[in-house]
């Protein structure tokens, strides 16, 4: 009986202390060009975003919260890229956009897409914001992005399951174990 009550008691915390599995989900999605003209705060231009810092931007939390995606707004189909317009380049698509990784960063003085005059022109790492109106405009340049939302603490279904039957499983064996007839021996 003490075997059982400890295989289960080890089997129900073992369980417990797994980590909740995080949950990726849809938070929303924005054109790069909704965000500030590039021509806006001058000398050095608006901020720039990465995709992901976007993302935090638009939806709130931190830019380490979101995963982001060209494709669409299905979790299966998530790329980890994000569409950027890059001050005085055409796009490495040709059509206005750059299809970079979700968190690259190339940013005038480390923070704003600019300057708003002087800048490089087909200048493929010149600054770059996934929320700038400048050469990515239109639907075409979506960006979808996801939250990775963790649940510290919180069991999963199949952790609920094992710790249920740990506990039913000890339920039985002290019902079994009162079940048995006594039996006493009286000498003499």
């Amino acid at each position: 009986m003490k075997k059982t009550i400890l295989l289960a008691m080890t089997a129900i915390s073992t369980f417990a202390s797994l980590p909740a599995q995080a949950a990726t989900v849809f938070a929303g999605s924005w054109t790069v060009d909704q965000g500030p003209s590039w021509s806006g705060s001058p000398p050095n231009g608006p901020l720039a975003y990465t995709g992901q810092e976007a993302a935090a931007l638009l939806f709130g939390g931190l830019a380490s919260d979101y995963v982001i995606s060209t494709v669409d707004n299905l979790v299966a189909n998530i790329n980890n890229m994000a569409w950027y317009s890059v001050i005085g380049y055409n796009g490495n698509q040709g059509d206005g956009g750059s299809l970079l990784a979700q968190d690259y960063s190339s940013k005038y003085l480390g923070q704003f897409y600019g300057p708003t005059t002087g800048y490089p022109l087909a200048t493929p790492t010149a600054a770059a914001s996934a929320y700038v109106s400048d050469n990515a405009r239109g639907a075409t340049f979506t960006n979808y992005a996801f939250r990775i939302d963790a649940a510290p603490g919180v069991p999963e279904p199949a952790t609920w399951v094992m710790m249920l039957a740990g506990i039913g499983a000890v339920g039985a064996a002290m019902r079994r174990r009162s079940a048995q007839p006594r039996v006493t021996v009286s000498f003499g």
